[in-house]
This record gives C-alpha cells, sequence and structure tokens, in this order.
C-alpha cells in the first residue's frame, strides 16, 4: 500500500464520503481518466489516485488469487478502500443458506486489503419470506466489517410487511441499504444497451438509509442531461446524509461505463454546492466531455 495520499497539483482529497465507479479496468478511460499510454497494470493506482473507493463487481463472479490481491494492496493508497460484493454463489446459488466455508474463504481472500463496505446483492427471487435467512446470515458475519443489502425484489419497495420488515432488521444491526438508480438508463431506448438493461432492475428509488453507510449506485441516460436533475436531488440527499453524520458511498456509473469518470466529477460538483468535501484532482488525462459537467 503507498503511504500517504499525493498532494499539489496532481492529487486532491475526497472528504467526508466515498466516491469511486465500477471497476478500475475500463480500457475506454485511457487518454482520458488514465493518460495517454497508461498500461493496464497501471490502472488501479492511476484510479486510486483520484478516488478513495471503487465498486468491487469481480468478486461477485469470482475470487481474486491471492497473488492479485497483494498486488491491489500495493497499489493503493492509505486512504484508499475496496467495496466488493459477496460471491454469487452465496447470495444467489445457495441463498446465504449453508455457506459458512465459501463466506469464510471470500473474508480469508480480501482480509489483506483495507475494506470500506461489503455488499449483500440479493437475487430478485429473494422475498419477504426469507429475511429470517437474513437475520441469520448476517447476525453470523464478523462485526469489524460494514455491510449494506442490495434488494431486489419488489417487495422490498412496496411500503408493506416485507418492506417493513427489512428495514427494521437492517436498522437494529446497523447494516446499510444499497440504492440502485437505473432509471436513466431504463429511459433509453438505444438496442445496443438492451442487454445493459437487462442486468440492472427496474426497480422504484427509494432514498433511505438504515445504518451509517448508505451507499448510492447510480446509472444514468447515455445523454448525461437528461440524468442530470436526479444527480442533483441525489446530491441534496447525500449533503443531508452527511449533516447527519453518516459517511455515504457513491458509485457513479454510465451504460457501458466509459463515462463513469466524468459523471463522478460532475456528481461531486453538485454535492460540493451543499457541502464541503474537499476537492478531486484536475481531470487526469485528455480533455473531459464539456456537455457532461
Amino acid at each position: 500500500m503507498r503511504s500517504g495520499w499525493l498532494r499539489g497539483t496532481e492529487q486532491g482529497l475526497i472528504e467526508k464520503y466515498f466516491l469511486g465507479c465500477p471497476g478500475w479496468g475500463t480500457k475506454t478511460w485511457v487518454g482520458r481518466l488514465f493518460p495517454t499510454g497508461t498500461r493496464s497494470t497501471e490502472f488501479l493506482d492511476r484510479y486510486a489516485r483520484v478516488f478513495n473507493t471503487v465498486e468491487g463487481n469481480t468478486t461477485f463472479y469470482a475470487l481474486p488469487t491471492p497473488d492479485i490481491v497483494a498486488r491491489w494492496r500495493d497499489q493503493v493508497t492509505e486512504q484508499f478502500r475496496f467495496c466488493f460484493k459477496f460471491p454469487r454463489t452465496i447470495t444467489h446459488d445457495k441463498l446465504l443458506g449453508d455457506c459458512a466455508g465459501e463466506v469464510d474463504e471470500f473474508l480469508a481472500r480480501i482480509a489483506p486489503l483495507a475494506i470500506h463496505q461489503l455488499m449483500i446483492q440479493l437475487p430478485p427471487r429473494f422475498d419477504g419470506s426469507q429475511l429470517a435467512r437474513l437475520a441469520g446470515f448476517l447476525d453470523q458475519l464478523p462485526a469489524h466489517y460494514h455491510y449494506a443489502v442490495e434488494p431486489r425484489h419488489e417487495c422490498f419497495f412496496a411500503g408493506g410487511p416485507a418492506d417493513h420488515g427489512l428495514q427494521t432488521l437492517l436498522r437494529e444491526r446497523g447494516v446499510d441499504l444499497v440504492v440502485m438508480d437505473a432509471r436513466g438508463l431504463h429511459r433509453t431506448k438505444s438496442l445496443t444497451l438492451a442487454e445493459v438493461r437487462g442486468k440492472k432492475p427496474a426497480l422504484p428509488v427509494i432514498s433511505r438509509a438504515t445504518g451509517p453507510r448508505p451507499i448510492v449506485r447510480f446509472v444514468p441516460h447515455e445523454d448525461f442531461a437528461e440524468s442530470r436533475a436526479e444527480l442533483a436531488q441525489w446530491a441534496r440527499d447525500v449533503a443531508a446524509w452527511i449533516a447527519e453524520g453518516k459517511t455515504p458511498t457513491v458509485f457513479l456509473h454510465s451504460p457501458d461505463d466509459t463515462f463513469a469518470p466524468e459523471h463522478a466529477y460532475a456528481f461531486h460538483a453538485m454535492l460540493r454546492n451543499h457541502v464541503d468535501v474537499g476537492e478531486l484532482p484536475p481531470w487526469p488525462g485528455g480533455p473531459r466531455q464539456l456537455a457532461l459537467i
């Protein structure tokens, strides 16, 4: 792990909240977020000079090798924190049951890394009838990590018993909710984005926090201007959470993640209109898409 956070003209410092993108390996960021000529082995190092967390989706599909984990550890600053998803074998295949071995393996594998939060993404078939299973799973997890749950069944957004039961369960344990806002994505008409839309839930978006570290995952319209008002509202909500003493996390996507860094810069500027959250460094690569900011 690199000691300290780079200062001066190269590096800013985000304060009071965590900001990042989905992953750090998008090749189209070279020449924009990453300077021209950046090699893939340098992506995480460069990414961690700008943002202070990352939405680590890779662990959802497969665990990194110990050597890869060690390399990640050595490429980031002391202030940088990873935010990983639990493997899908735990959340989707076993529905949080009979998976102690898989949980132990996952936690042991990521142990060398500085972790901000671990996300439990529930499958769409995980409904209110299985809340006791979620409670039992959470109660067996080690207390030194922070956890957040992303529900994907419509019953958890309807204001009924399942919805209230989930919120009560999480509040009692200090566990956070992950709010996925993909409204902009689902308003797009592009056929090339049909597969992307199919992977993101089209569920109601409710701004709510059950713990000290609420997470927002925001996927805008392909024309960013179409989602600017929604993102501005999130800036107000995140500012309110900060005022309450919470430490929110915001992950900015784009339909194919190409412009996710620009969107993150735009969000940070919006948030700074409400609360002092420090500065991002000057844009490190080539010219930004000016229509996005």
